[in-house]
């Protein structure tokens, strides 16, 4: 995705915008900073709940380039050629259940545990639930905005759900590393834990959405080349 359209997208700018204020709420008040680690684990858990959504309901499913193999038909499979997905010998719809409940499985396995760390490590006399509730909403809006807007733009295309399954962990890195580096080295929270939440949850949402459009110049190039080769019969 080329930063010109990042810049021109209003969903990077509502997510930055969202982020930053955030930030700024904190430092107005510091005693929000427990919501705001729970706020950031709950936006975790919709985006996980998204994703899990979204390759369940994929029809057309590309399996190519990720740590997950599935057999694929000899007669289907073109050499040389990545680019153009192989037909899998389970149906597309098979293996986009597959891989939509492992990902569910262990991405809730790890939150649960994680939330049941952060529990412990955190004390709930402060939390704001007023401020949970605003914000948990906002995220959940946006999440369904861009949720419909991927499927909408991508439903011609085969997912490629090993990627799709991968991608939602780079946002639990700011979790650990606000709980981990504060401890060792004596940091302040906001420094470790809210700018790295910002610059992941942002670099997270430029790669998936580079994705999408990468699949999209693929398609409209493999429309215009049997278009070509019709013509030219």
């Amino acid at each position: 995705m080329k930063w010109k359209k990042v810049f021109l997208d209003p969903s990077f700018w509502i997510l930055l915008g969202v982020n930053i204020f955030l930030i700024y709420k904190y430092l107005q008040n510091p005693a929000i900073f427990i919501t705001l680690v729970w706020l950031y684990w709950s936006q975790n858990v919709l985006y996980g709940v998204s994703n899990f959504v979204d390759i369940l309901t994929s029809k057309k499913v590309d399996v190519t380039g990720g740590a997950f193999v599935f057999k694929t038909s000899s007669k289907n499979a073109i050499s040389g050629d990545s680019a153009i997905p192989q037909k899998p010998v389970k149906s597309d719809n098979q293996i986009a259940s597959d891989m939509a409940w492992g990902f569910l499985f262990l991405f809730g396995f790890f939150h649960f545990v994680l939330g049941i760390f952060l529990v412990t490590m955190t004390k709930m006399s402060s939390f704001d639930w007023g401020f949970y509730e605003k914000y948990l909403l906002i995220f959940l809006i946006f999440q369904l905005i861009s949720f419909i807007q991927h499927k909408i733009q991508n439903r011609d295309i085969a997912a490629n759900v090993t990627r799709m399954a991968t991608l939602p962990y780079l946002r639990v890195v700011p979790v650990h590393l606000c709980i981990l580096i504060p401890a060792f080295l004596h940091l302040s929270n906001l420094i470790v834990f809210l700018v790295l939440k910002v610059i992941i949850d942002i670099v997270t949402y430029v790669r998936v959405t580079s994705y999408y459009q990468k699949n999209n110049t693929v398609l409209n190039a493999t429309i215009v080349n049997i278009d070509s080769s019709i013509s030219s019969e």
